[in-house]
């Protein structure tokens, strides 16, 4: 397998997760931000968005930083990454599907306004705002959170990894984080897993 994206995007940081969880390897090749590359006609054809992080795998290829954690998982059949049955990838599904729409909007308002813009362009208003929204959200997830353990079970999921890098950017940005302390303990247990140490905590939010 082949995973085309720079190592600190944090989409390519979660495939990269996804990966180490499985057990898998895959050959990395930097494009995108200062690399470049990914507007070429050769990389939009494999990924029209032309964003990171994209995965080929023969003859297979696969966009979107959710969907690649789901293909892996699926990979070599049904797993507990993925799902076993149904029920199990529909619950999985839920969280990868509130991460993308409900949480990662507002967190990468945050994101924009304190990396990307000059303090002179940031919009204070704006900011708080996205972060009010934030925490909003986390209550969300605060609320369903077991007292130990990843969040739908004894082994990590596809979840995990894909909730586990907003925390990680979440924890890097805020100065004074307001999560529930149920949160905290989710992403510190998260923060352990040796995946999560190699390709996630790389210094960067």
């Amino acid at each position: 397998m082949k995973l085309l994206g720079r190592a600190d995007s944090l989409n390519v940081r979660k495939a990269l997760w996804g990966l180490a969880e499985l057990g898998l390897t895959a050959e990395r090749e930097d494009r995108g931000g200062p690399f470049g590359g990914t507007d070429t006609e050769d990389y939009l054809s494999l990924n029209p968005n032309g964003l990171v992080p994209t995965l080929i795998d023969g003859e297979t290829v696969v966009w979107e930083s959710n969907t690649i954690l789901r293909y892996l998982g699926e990979r070599s059949g049904p797993t507990v990454f993925s799902g076993r049955d149904p029920a199990e990838r529909a619950a999985i599904g839920e969280w990868m599907d509130w991460q993308l729409g409900a949480l990662n909007p507002p967190l990468q308002t945050v994101f924009i306004q304190l990396v990307r813009l000059n303090e002179d362009r940031r919009d204070a208003a704006r900011t708080a705002a996205a972060l009010d929204d934030v925490h909003k959200q986390l209550a969300v997830l605060g609320r369903s959170l077991p007292s130990d353990g990843p969040l739908l079970g004894a082994d990590v999921t596809a979840a995990d990894v894909a909730l586990g890098v907003m925390l990680h950017r979440y924890y890097a940005l805020v100065a004074e984080p307001k999560a529930d302390d149920r949160v905290a303990r989710y992403h510190a247990r998260l923060a352990g897993r040796p995946g999560f140490a190699a390709h996630v905590a790389i210094g960067k939010p």
